[in-house]
Order: structure tokens, then C-alpha cells, then sequence
């Protein structure tokens, strides 16, 4: 591709913006340097690894690739071979290993996230990366987090440094001593080296006091820095032991250098490859940020965009629906200034460069491209002095340098075709050129305000008219691209959102008027009609999707309803069972009791409670028996058809399993009212089955509703405070409905959180005036009690107050002292 025409399309804009979401300088280098590809097959597997990784990605995986180090002028080092690297350079080389390292464990470590088999392109690549696990740990072991080479990188190098470490000991001790053992002498009480050897300070006047050897002198000239003849030694020592250190130093390093250079292909192959990975993540995250898809590759050469963009003006972009094949090669696009025609040929030109260069492209998922050998454009003011080039000159430089190289398949972008000349000849120019590229095979986009190319466009075979919306109730351009119509220039309206005078509009108004009005009129009036229809498709295709997503959350909310009313049911149903089964554990074990008690008591007694006792084991037992053997109704939707319902009749609403009353009907309006434990709902009729449940002699219960044992008590401790909620909600509905006087909800003290809850639900319910907290002898503040019959507890309040005089009654009196 032409670097002229990637500049038109800003394509290094949009590289840039790629590259932003690199983490490595290589990788935004590699990004910056992208051209298009004209090898289909590379632009399919490029966009393979793309949709490997935004897979892998949306999956749950997460691609390690931060933290890659520089390492191209590593590679160039060991390639000259005559340079030592140094610890820093070998800290970089370790960092990208352990980069690759930690690749290959997200990749492959969790077989939940490994979305990607290793015999694709990503998993092979990432499966390939070299581990040079020696050269990693080689130097682990020789250099530290600093860079610096370690004391045990060698037996040699830590014997050398135990020795420089004594050394220093032994003479900044003796220094120590020489400085404070006479004050009249030096200068201050301190040492410090000069040139890697110890030295004193020393007044300059006293020098001559001390025999050695001067190395420095102070800016003022009142101290001389002097290393005493005692200490040569111990100076010479020290500098042979560091200078064997340094010796050391730089063997190891050599070491380490010579085993990467025999590396050196494992090396740059993993440096690669990670600056390709992290090259192929950016690309990734620039089409999720950007909402980008995978396009189709066409194989005819025709090109269907839809819902396309553009990247610089994301997300405020009004997209663009455009479709060119062999029978409209050449669209034409006319409208207003500043309406956008520039833009559609900048979102077709920069998507296909997009895709040429491996990326998604700004486009919904089912829209095609075909893979071009040029894409050639002249979009923009081209004139130059130094070339003696005007507009129409530049432009036709321009135009000859396409017809040049445009050939199919090639994508050809041209804005204001024919300017800067006499209209009538420059659209007789114009219609020439795009003649020669129809015949060519070429595929053409061109903007023009010409009425000759508008013509055109209706009469010459290949050739379709386009148009960018006006508004013509705000007088506006809509941005909005429209095939198969052209668009106004509306000079005059432009001209008036610009506040230009009218006084200045009078001829132009007059020219509107004038030559051609009817045509124009005409061509205004299919604009208007066509955006119209336009507007209207719009409004539908965002109801079906409105109604569309409806149905999800209602097919959503559905499912989740079944899920409660089964759960619910199964709740209810252990609940009964398990209180029926204590209650026949209590019955024998009140039988056993009388068993053993008979002797003793009158035989007619005895036999009186044995027999009352065993009638209410006995309705237990049955009453188990019609739990178990208790057929649901069905939940399967149907419709009145079944029987014809009455008012009075118990029916199902929808498919919930319990039954309601029909309290009204409305034949007419196919309406009816239910009510449901109190509570009435308006529902259509068809929403509406006919339940017939009747409560019988032989059962208590017509459905899992109804049952007869609900203890007086339940206990929420432990529970969240959602979960206790739709408890009591529950609970409460079925012991008022079985009559019992009054319940306790045990909800314990702890950190009173569940028993504010508890109080909060209950104050905005009907149980709002018919709670207390325990009494002595209740629970105190862990219970509260919901009353539903007072008088019932008053009795046991009565009942209370009779057990704490008894209790009173029997406590023996204090002694008197």
C-alpha cells in the first residue's frame, strides 16, 4: 500500500491508538511499523489468533504479557560478540524468561480456562516459547534484584570478598585509632579514601609530624589528605583484593554472556515471540474497547459493511451501511457540507485497512471485505507553489497516478471528484474516470456536489447514487448514510446554521428558485420520503430488539419462578412431614406411657386416654399418607377450553401450582379478577385453568398449601437476613391460617441485626400492631412473639404470672440478721 494513501486515511492515527494498549516499547514499535497484507491466507490466520485470544479472554483467561523487558540491543550484543553484558542486561534477559515462563502456566496451567487447544496457532506459539530454564537459573544464582553479582556466584568471588571485608575491618579500625589518638595533628577525628586507598586528614601546618604520602588537598589549603607509610600495606592489600574482585566479577559475567550467546537463537525466538504476543493482545483489547468483530473474507470481491464506524470518532460515529459488488462498483455519494460524506469513505478505506493488517474491523460480525491488491485514495486539499499545482492540477495528478496502478481488485476513494474546474466539464472528467474503473473491475467511492455525476448515476450501468441525510424539520445534517437516493448540497441552509446574512442569501435563495427548481424539488422530495421509510425501519428494528430482549428477561424471570415454587414446595413439604412424624413419635411414646401406667390407674380411665391417644396416631398416619400420595396439579400452560369457567370457580393463574377464586369475569373483554390470600389481580382469561379443588371430609388439605400441624415456634438463628425473611413471610401466612394464638420467631440477640429486620418486616406487614418482644420465661429479647388471637395471650400471660407465685411460694424466706 502507498504510504499517500495511508496518510489520507490517518491509518497511523489508528495505529497509534492500537499501540496504546502495548505494554512493551518493541510491541509498540512492531505496531507502528504494521503495513496492510495482500496475502489472504495471513489475514485469516492473524485473525484466527485474534479470536484464539478474545476466546481465551472471555473465557476467563488472562494473558501474563506485562512486564517484558528491552532486549533488542541485547540481541545486537551478542550477535557482535565483543562486549560483556553487564548484571543489568542479564536481569532484562531473566525478566523476559520468567515472562514466558508465566505464560505458558496461564495458557495451559487451569484446564477450566484453556479454551484454546494446543494444536491451534495460539497454543503452538505460546506452547513453542523457549525455556532456557539453565540460563534462568544460572542467573538467579549469580546476580541479585540490584544487578549485582552475588558473593556465592563463585567459591573464588566469596573467599575474595571475606578477605576485602577483613581488610577494610582491621585497617578503618587502626585508622580509627591513629585520628583520635593525637587532636593537635589532624583535622577532625574521621578517614576516607582517596583512590581506593585509605587516608587521613591532616592540618597542613603538622604534615611534616607524619611520614606518608599526600593524595589530596582541601579547597581552602588547610587540610592535606595523607596516607600514613604504616598503612602502605594494608592499602596495597585492600586494592589487590578488590582489583582480583573485579577480575572475578568480570569472569562470571563473561560466563554468563558466552552461555546466552550459545543461546542466542532460543533467545531472540522468545523475545519474539513475546513482542508478538504482547503486538497480538493489543489488537485484542482495541477491538473489545472498540467493539470491533471478525469480518467475513469475501472470495467474490463484493464488500458489505454494516453498523461500521470509525475509530477516531468512537463512539459518537453514526454508522454506515454500505454494500458495492460488480453491479454497483461505483457509488457516488452527494449532500450537504459537513454531513459526512468525507467520513463514509474514511469508515469504508480505514476498515479495510484494518482488516488488511490483521485486526477486526469496526463493523457488525456478518459484514464482508474482500482482500485488496491497492487501496488508492485522494481525499483532501493536495494545491502547491513550490510544483506550480493548483486544486484542479494536484487533483488530476492524483487521478492520473490511479488509473495508473488501479487494477482489480482495488479499492478506490475519491473525494470531490472534478472540483476546482467549469462543473459541467469537470463531471463530464469525473464520469470518464469512473467509467474506465467500472470497466477496470474496480470498486469506487466518491463524493461529489455535481448534478452532472447525479445523473450519471442514474444512467450508467454499475454506477449508484448515495446520499447523506438531511433533516429537513431541523434543517441539520443527520450524519446518517442512505443508498440508492442523492443528497442536496443545501447550500442555503448550511449557509444560514453558519449565520451568514440574508441580505448575502438573496441570490442563492434565487438560484434554488431558478434553473433546474423542479428537478431539485423533485430529488428533495424522494430525500425527504426516503428518510421517511428510513426513520421508520429504524423504529422497528428497535422495537423487534426491545421486544426481542423482553422476551429473554421474561423467559428468564419464568424460569426463576418455576425454580422458586419448586424449592418452596419442597420446603413446605419436608417442613409437614417432618412436623406430622413428630407428631406420631409423640403419640407412641404417649401410648407407651399409658402402657405402663395401666396398673395403676381405674381401667376405664386408662383405657378412655389409651384410645384417644391411638385415634390421633392413627389421623396422623393418614394424614402422612395423603402428603405422599399427593399428585401436584400440572404446571403445563393451557387454555379455558378445558371448562368453561364461572365465577366462584377455583383456577390456576399461569402456571403457579396453588389455586385462587374467580371473584369476576368479563366475556367481552377477556379479563377476569383472582383473588389470591386476600389479594385480588386483574389477568386475561387465557391466562386461566380451571383447578377444581374442593376440600373434602377424608383430607384436610386440597393442596401443599394446607396442612394441618404448624408448630408455634420458628427459629431463624443462623440464617441471612433474606433467607429469614421469606421464612417468617411464609411461616406466618400458615400459622394464622391455622388459627394458632400466638408464635415465636427465634431470632437470638447477638448483634441484634436480625432482630431489627425481623421488626422492620413485621412494622410494614399486617402484623405491625401484633408483636412483642419474649417475656420472662419466653426468651426475653433473642424471641418475639406475633399475637394473633390476644385473648390467648392473656391466658398464658395469666398462666405465667400463676408459675412465678408457685415458684415465689416455695422459696424459702432470707434469715434475718
Amino acid at each position: 500500500m502507498e504510504a499517500k494513501t495511508l496518510d489520507s486515511l490517518e491509518f497511523p492515527k489508528i495505529l497509534a491508538l492500537i499501540a496504546g494498549f502495548a505494554g512493551s516499547n518493541a510491541a509498540k514499535d512492531a505496531v507502528a511499523k504494521t503495513m496492510p497484507m495482500t496475502d489472504a491466507k495471513l489475514i485469516k490466520d492473524a485473525l484466527d489468533e485474534m479470536e484464539e485470544l478474545a476466546d481465551f479472554i472471555n473465557r476467563g483467561g488472562r494473558l501474563p504479557i506485562g512486564g517484558i523487558r528491552e532486549m533488542r540491543d541485547i540481541i545486537i550484543t551478542l550477535q557482535k560478540g565483543s562486549e560483556t553484558l553487564s548484571g543489568e542486561d542479564l536481569l532484562r534477559v531473566r525478566a523476559d524468561i520468567e515472562v514466558g515462563n508465566a505464560l505458558k502456566k496461564a495458557f495451559f496451567g487451569e484446564a477450566k480456562i484453556r479454551t484454546v487447544e494446543e494444536n491451534k496457532r495460539l497454543g503452538l506459539r505460546i506452547k513453542n516459547i523457549p525455556q532456557l530454564a539453565s540460563i534462568n537459573e544460572a542467573i538467579g544464582n549469580s546476580i541479585n534484584d540490584k544487578g549485582e553479582v552475588r558473593d556465592h556466584a563463585t567459591p573464588r568471588l566469596a573467599s575474595i570478598r571475606r578477605e576485602l571485608v577483613q581488610a577494610r575491618q582491621e585497617i578503618e579500625r587502626r585508622l580509627s585509632d591513629l585520628v583520635n589518638s593525637s587532636t593537635d595533628i589532624y583535622q577532625d577525628r574521621f578517614f576516607t579514601l582517596r583512590g581506593d586507598r585509605y587516608v587521613v586528614p591532616v592540618k597542613a601546618a603538622s604534615q611534616s609530624l607524619i611520614q606518608g604520602i599526600v593524595h589530596d588537598q582541601s579547597g581552602s589549603g588547610q587540610t592535606v589528605f595523607m596516607e600514613p607509610l604504616e598503612f602502605l600495606g594494608l592499602n596495597n592489600r585492600l586494592v589487590r583484593l578488590k582489583s582480583e574482585e573485579r577480575e572475578e566479577v568480570i569472569r562470571i559475567l563473561k560466563a554468563l554472556t558466552d552461555q546466552l550467546a550459545d543461546s542466542l537463537n532460543e533467545l531472540r525466538s522468545l523475545f519474539d515471540t513475546l513482542v508478538a504476543l504482547d503486538l497480538l493482545n493489543a489488537k485484542t483489547r482495541f477491538a473489545a474497547k472498540y467493539d470491533a468483530n471478525r469480518p467475513i473474507i469475501s472470495t467474490d470481491g463484493g464488500l458489505i459493511l454494516k453498523n461500521a464506524r470509525h475509530p477516531l470518532i468512537h463512539p459518537d460515529c453514526v454508522p454506515v451501511e454500505i454494500e458495492m459488488n460488480k453491479s454497483q462498483a461505483c457509488i457516488i455519494i452527494t449532500g450537504p457540507n459537513g454531513g459526512g460524506k468525507t467520513v463514509a469513505l474514511k469508515i469504508v478505506g480505514i476498515n479495510a485497512l484494518l482488516l488488511q493488517s490483521g485486526n477486526f474491523i469496526l463493523a457488525s460480525a456478518n459484514s464482508t471485505l474482500p482482500v485488496f491488491q491497492n487501496i488508492l485514495a485522494d481525499i483532501g486539499e493536495s494545491q502547491s507553489i513550490e510544483d506550480h499545482l493548483s486544486t484542479f492540477t494536484s487533483h488530476l495528478q492524483r487521478l492520473k497516478e490511479i488509473l495508473t496502478f488501479a487494477q482489480a481488485p482495488t479499492l478506490v476513494l475519491l473525494d470531490e471528484i472534478g472540483t476546482g474546474t467549469d462543473p459541467t466539464e469537470g463531471a463530464a472528467l469525473a464520469k470518464g474516470v469512473l467509467k474506465e474503473l467500472t470497466r477496470r473491475g474496480v470498486l469506487s467511492l466518491v463524493t461529489s456536489h455535481l448534478e452532472g455525476l447525479k445523473h450519471a448515476a442514474f444512467t450508467t450501468p454499475g454506477f449508484v447514487n448515495a446520499g447523506m441525510e438531511f433533516d429537513y424539520t431541523t434543517f441539520r445534517p443527520t450524519f446518517r448514510f442512505q443508498m440508492g437516493i442523492p443528497g442536496r448540497s443545501n447550500a442555503l441552509s448550511i449557509a444560514r446554521i453558519f449565520g451568514i446574512p440574508e441580505e448575502v442569501l438573496t441570490d442563492l435563495a434565487d438560484c434554488a428558485k431558478g434553473k433546474a427548481g423542479e428537478e431539485r424539488n423533485l430529488i428533495a422530495a424522494m430525500e425527504i420520503e426516503h428518510s421517511k421509510a428510513e426513520a421508520l425501519r429504524r423504529s422497528l428494528e428497535k422495537r423487534e430488539a426491545s421486544i426481542s430482549l423482553k422476551e429473554v428477561e421474561v423467559d428468564a424471570d419464568l424460569a426463576r419462578l418455576k425454580e422458586f415454587r419448586r424449592k418452596k414446595r419442597d420446603e413446605m413439604t419436608e417442613t409437614y412431614e417432618s412436623q406430622i412424624r413428630r407428631k406420631i413419635r409423640e403419640f407412641e411414646q404417649l401410648i407407651h406411657l399409658l402402657k405402663d401406667k395401666i396398673a395403676r390407674l381405674p381401667a376405664q380411665e386408662s383405657q378412655a386416654d389409651l384410645a384417644e391417644a391411638r385415634k390421633g396416631m392413627q389421623e396422623a398416619r393418614n394424614t402422612l399418607t395423603d402428603l405422599e400420595n399427593l399428585n401436584l396439579p400440572d404446571v403445563t400452560p393451557q387454555t379455558r377450553s378445558e371448562r368453561n369457567l364461572e365465577i366462584g370457580d377455583s383456577v390456576f393463574l399461569g402456571e403457579s401450582p396453588y389455586p385462587g377464586i374467580l371473584r369476576d369475569l368479563d366475556e367481552n373483554r377477556e379479563k377476569g379478577v383472582v383473588e389470591f390470600d386476600g389479594k385480588w389481580f386483574h389477568t386475561p382469561i387465557s391466562q386461566l385453568r380451571y383447578a377444581g379443588l374442593k376440600k373434602t371430609a377424608e383430607t384436610s388439605f386440597t393442596h401443599v398449601g394446607s396442612a394441618p400441624f404448624v408448630r408455634d415456634e420458628l427459629d431463624l438463628r443462623g440464617m441471612r437476613v433474606e433467607e429469614a425473611l421469606e421464612k417468617c413471610e411464609s411461616y406466618l401466612k400458615l400459622a394464622q391460617a391455622q388459627k394458632l394464638g400466638k408464635v415465636f420467631l427465634i431470632h437470638g440477640k447477638g448483634t441484634g441485626a436480625l432482630q431489627r429486620a425481623v421488626h422492620e418486616f413485621l412494622k410494614q406487614g399486617p402484623f405491625r400492631k401484633k408483636f412483642r418482644f419474649g417475656r420472662y420465661g419466653e426468651g426475653d429479647l433473642g424471641v418475639t412473639v406475633v399475637v394473633f388471637d390476644p385473648a390467648a395471650d392473656a391466658e398464658s400471660a395469666e398462666k405465667d404470672d400463676a408459675r412465678k407465685n408457685v415458684r415465689a411460694s416455695k422459696r424459702p424466706e432470707k434469715r434475718k440478721k
